[in-house]
């Protein structure tokens, strides 16, 4: 059974660490931004957040851990977001791991640079025909080049994209249903990177208006995160 307390302090937690999300996708896209778009990859990291926050407790009791040690949560946490963001891009992603390591060598070898397939083959030590085989099979599919230095154990697979979909139905089913000054306030904050006083400016509100709105439109959103995850 989960501890009140407990639970009440993670939502908090959890919600602190929503702006991070963005963060982490913005990382992870710029290894790989032919993959998908950005916001695809934010709703990715919000999925991993929102699953961290509903396992907490059980990844705790499962590993031995107090669960009252806050401050591992975020570590945690930002394991759980970058690993449903590259579950995803390796789901997608077909090369054998020999394919995805010769291409990371010819890139590095300076491929992007317009060397040809001799020289890149002398710097790499590859045959011509590899590296002629290794681009064709690059170039007929984008690949994660960079996913497996963000690798997490199995154990902590994102349970999937039917995860993915209802999270993010419900979290469009909170933004749709919020003042239209508080969906200004999320959307100035979250994807522009805009302070809370600057968004409440641009949304019309006093200050501390625009502040309770955010607060307000923020636990909402979360809650719906953790009711979707926990279903």
């Amino acid at each position: 059974m989960s501890d009140p307390e407990v639970a009440a302090r993670i939502r908090e937690l959890t919600g602190e660490l929503i702006p991070q999300a963005r963060a982490e996708a913005y990382k992870v896209w710029q290894r790989a931004p032919h993959v998908l778009e950005l916001d695809e990859l934010h709703s990715l990291a919000l999925t991993g957040l929102a699953s961290a926050a509903a396992r907490w407790e059980t990844y705790c009791a499962e590993q031995g851990h107090d669960p009252t040690r806050y401050e591992y949560f975020a570590a945690y946490a930002l394991r759980r977001m970058r690993g449903a963001m590259l579950d995803w891009l390796r789901s997608q992603d077909w090369v054998t791991r020999s394919a995805r390591t010769r291409a990371k060598a010819l890139r590095e070898a300076g491929q992007d640079q317009g060397l040809s397939e001799a020289e890149l083959a002398a710097a790499t030590g590859l045959s011509q025909d590899e590296v002629r085989d290794t681009i064709a099979a690059v170039a007929s599919r984008p690949v994660s080049l960079d996913a497996e230095p963000f690798d997490v154990a199995a154990e902590d697979d994102v349970e999937g994209t039917a995860v993915v979909g209802q999270v993010l139905a419900a979290v469009a089913g909170v933004l749709g249903s919020l003042a239209p000054a508080a969906r200004v306030l999320v959307a100035l904050r979250y994807y522009y990177g805009v302070s809370v006083a600057d968004a409440a400016e641009v949304a019309g509100v006093e200050p501390e208006e625009g502040a309770r709105l955010h607060a307000a439109a923020i636990l909402a959103i979360h809650d719906a995160m953790l009711r979707a995850v926990d279903e």
